[in-house]
């Protein structure tokens, strides 16, 4: 969870979102940082699968 409220501080910290209230940060975290967290793991995935298959 520490690494979804950091992912979704750091989006909301970034497009200038208004900071939700301390009753719907968690809501927040889970709405946002679940994508989030999911594209990041996405990109270090497809990444990983680059350099595997360009070094053969």
């Amino acid at each position: 969870m520490r690494l979804l409220a950091w992912l979704t501080d750091l989006f909301v910290d970034t497009f200038g979102i208004t900071r939700p209230r301390p009753e719907q940060r968690r809501r927040i975290h889970l709405i946002l940082g679940i994508p989030l967290l999911l594209s990041l793991l996405a990109v270090l995935s497809i990444t990983i699968l680059f350099f595997v298959v360009s070094s053969r």
